[in-house]
């Protein structure tokens, strides 16, 4: 088939090589224009953007999308595949492939739609999600249901092991998708309204967290969050970046109040509203990720010093 791919972050990646591995013409890629990145504030390409030129797909990256429409339509795409790509698609180029626009949206749809289903999922301590292969229309995430498959979501999942699996899992999915369109097998089943859930864009006071949480619900926040922004909870001196933690259950002491800080076994222990959590990956102010055994070397946390200021 001939298929004009849309994205822009790394979840897009898996099916555009999926796409190019299985023999689909690409005629055309379209990403997000060059901006600027990292301390330096360089003009960047993004990810797809590197990834076509890459594998030698013409690329093209409009402000926005209706800046191309002539060139797609003068390309007759039989479908346009959209993932992670930042863009609303206006009516006008929804209807420019013959067949439609397809989508990957990493929920289990109709819940969770919009921008960080990942990060939302984990932070509600969810046991399941899942991936969606969704036909678009005007509205965001609203559109008929091709394809879903469900996944179990590991008690310790982060942000970032869920968006590389599911990246994975969608490219897969889509996969099977296009297999049954070319034996003219096409699905569409309308999303239930009354089920919807949102998940809107993760806010920066959102990533300000406190130990008077309890601890599964402070677990859930933190791999939610966790690579990237960071929970940032308060520390022996200043707030730190918390990553990885693990609940253990029946430890108690006042929110904040480090149970144990032991450097040889390896272990730093918090103590939250109710339980504790183990801290496995934290990052004090302008220093590199350690582990918690690193950082009670580093810090010397004493048992019975509390952390309470943000």
């Amino acid at each position: 088939m001939q298929i004009v791919f849309m994205g822009t972050s790394p979840f897009a990646l898996p099916t555009l090589e999926a796409l190019v591995d299985s023999g689909h013409e690409i005629p055309l890629v379209v990403t997000q224009p060059d901006r600027p990145r990292g301390r330096g504030k360089k003009l960047s390409p993004t990810p797809v953007k590197e990834k076509a030129l890459d594998l030698g797909l013409p690329v093209v990256t409009p402000q926005k999308v209706k800046e191309v429409e002539k060139e797609i339509k003068s390309l007759k795409p039989h479908l346009i595949v959209v993932v992670s790509f930042g863009q609303i698609l206006p009516p006008s180029t929804l209807e420019l492939p013959s067949l439609g626009c397809l989508n990957i949206h990493p929920s289990l749809l109709p819940k969770y739609r919009g921008a960080a289903p990942l990060q939302r999922v984990l932070m509600s301590g969810e046991k399941e999600t899942g991936v969606t292969i969704m036909w678009m229309n005007e509205r965001l995430d609203a559109g008929d249901i091709f394809l879903q498959k469900r996944t179990p979501i590991g008690p310790d999942e982060t942000y970032g092991e869920l968006h590389d699996r599911l990246a994975q899992e969608g490219a897969k999915l889509l996969m099977e998708a296009l297999e049954m369109l070319e034996r003219g097998e096409k699905k569409a089943t309308p999303q239930r309204e009354e089920e919807a859930t949102y998940a809107p864009p993760i806010k920066k006071d959102e990533t300000r967290l406190s130990w008077g949480l309890p601890a599964q619900k402070l677990h859930n926040l933190i791999r939610g969050l966790s690579p990237s922004p960071g929970a940032s909870l308060p520390g022996p001196r200043s707030p730190v970046k918390v990553l990885r933690t693990r609940v253990l259950e029946g430890r108690q002491g006042r929110p904040g109040e480090v149970v144990e800080a032991h450097p040889k076994r390896g272990k730093l222990v918090v103590a939250c509203e109710k339980d504790a959590l183990e801290i496995l990956e934290i990052q004090p102010p302008g220093k590199k990720v350690m582990d918690g055994a690193s950082f009670v070397r580093g810090y010397q946390p004493r048992p019975g010093e509390v952390w309470e200021k943000q």
